[in-house]
């Protein structure tokens, strides 16, 4: 198994007691960088992978590729732990090691534990309310729609596919017992706390 821990913007108390926990029962955890290593350190010996920065996309490629591998042997012998600063789901160095194992080693399971990613730790040291929507770039084209409060989702997602939308997940009650996830077809009604993922097919 291959577990994706978030260790949250850099604050060891921002940490959840679910990645600790994570952290702690892997045996080997991977980070890509010295402060991901400082933040695993009181749980686990972490070692450190190279990623080195170019814009080459062929040996990105190659680099991603050659971690994966290296990554997967531990994942099919036990549980292995790639850990990122923020959270591993965005914008995150592990979403590329995720997409190459799935193609390489489909048989290994995957796993990830959100944490506090950049946007909620920009709010809190900004003393910014978000109250209204708001846009999140690193430059790249847009293919993702998020939309919270889902609670016409049949009708998002007819108006979405207007605009070049074509995949659709529902989440209701996510991270409770309560969750629930749709994919596909969106039905007419989900309540208030329903969140909408649409995304531009690949």
């Amino acid at each position: 198994m291959l577990i994706g821990i978030s260790l949250g913007p850099g604050d060891p108390e921002l940490m959840t007691f679910k990645a600790a926990a994570a952290l702690r029962s892997c045996t080997k955890v991977f980070v890509p960088g010295e402060m991901a290593a400082e933040l695993a350190q009181p749980y686990c010996v972490p070692e450190i992978m190279e990623f080195p920065m170019t814009e080459n996309k062929v040996e990105l490629e190659k680099i991603w590729r050659n971690n994966a591998n290296t990554v997967a042997r531990f994942a099919l012998e036990g549980n292995a732990g790639f850990a990122c600063i923020g959270d591993v789901n965005t914008f995150s160095t592990f979403s590329h090691i995720r997409r190459v194992i799935r193609q390489s080693h489909p048989e290994i399971e995957i796993l990830t534990i959100p944490g506090v990613g950049v946007v909620p730790a920009m709010a809190a040291s900004f003393d910014a309310a978000l109250e209204s929507s708001f846009e999140v770039s690193d430059g790249s084209p847009v293919d993702s729609v998020i939309r919270i409060k889902a609670t016409r989702p049949r009708k998002l997602a007819e108006e979405l596919h207007q605009r070049g939308f074509e995949d659709f997940v529902l989440g209701m009650r996510l991270c409770t017992p309560q969750e629930k996830i749709i994919r596909g077809e969106m039905p007419e009604t989900s309540d208030y706390f329903s969140v909408l993922l649409a995304r531009r097919r690949r």
